[in-house]
């Protein structure tokens, strides 16, 4: 993209903005792929702790076996919960990042949109009255001859 004279300082600021962009989108991407594992393991849990099978009948040694398994079992049901939830967070947040770094490169891409659509206009302003100029110095040139042949 060539940048005008006047644009290479909001140009740096585009380039810097553009950078940041870039990672905030990449962090994003990471994010969301920890919290759909985070959440596909919490519903794993979850699964694993409601078709566990129940007591059926035992010695009580064996009843205390599967009373520690199901404690363990929504232990960790709740960590993986816990640990989906935060992982939603963290994604949402980088989104929120990533759409503030978004609008602010096109902010600056706006602005130098804005900068070449006034030099354009600026320029067409000198154009049309360098053609005006043109324009009285041929009339005054031509009246002038005119008024010269008829003397």
């Amino acid at each position: 993209m060539k940048t005008h004279e006047d644009d290479r300082g909001l140009a740096a600021v585009r380039r810097v903005r553009v950078a940041r962009e870039n990672d905030s989108r990449v962090g994003l991407q990471h994010a969301l792929a920890d919290s759909r594992s985070a959440a596909l393991a919490a519903t794993r849990a979850e699964e694993r702790l409601a078709t566990a099978p129940q007591f059926g009948g035992g010695a009580v040694a064996d009843f205390q076996l599967h009373r520690q398994l199901f404690v363990a079992m929504a232990a960790d049901q709740r960590m993986t919960a816990h640990n989906a939830a935060m992982s939603a967070r963290v994604a949402d947040e980088a989104r929120r990042r990533w759409v503030a770094d978004r609008s602010a490169v096109r902010v600056a891409e706006l602005l130098l949109d804005r900068r070449a659509e006034a030099r354009a206009e600026e320029r067409a302003r000198r154009e049309a009255a360098d053609l005006d100029d043109l324009a009285a110095t041929g009339w005054l040139r031509r009246t002038t001859a005119e008024q010269e042949d008829a003397r």
